[in-house]
């Protein structure tokens, strides 16, 4: 996902009723979030479906690095996990799920 830019990436949630396809095709030309404001004050992000995808992605994988870190610091301090729990969890990650 691209870095927001304030000065081109704060849109009234009003143009988003009145341009509505305008904003959309921003959000997803750019690969950067739209920032819906209502009064001046953020309400809402509207992301491409690819950005989405990215996020999620890196959410992801940001849980699984903490998940190996958590486990070299099991190994380093001699505690060790059975084999048959941790194989099912890694199978449930690998399949999206927590």
């Amino acid at each position: 996902m691209s870095q927001m830019k304030m000065s081109q990436d704060l849109r009234p949630m009003s143009e988003l009723k009145t341009r509505t396809a305008e904003v959309l095709k921003q959000a997803t030309d750019t690969g950067r979030p739209v920032v819906l404001t209502k009064r001046g004050r953020g309400i809402a992000v509207l992301l491409s479906i690819e950005a989405y995808e990215e996020l999620e992605g890196a959410a992801r994988r940001q849980e699984l690095q903490t998940a190996v870190a958590a486990a070299e610091q099991y190994v380093a301090e001699g505690r060790h996990l059975p084999h048959a729990p941790v194989r099912e969890r890694l199978a449930r990650w690998s399949r999206g799920g927590r």
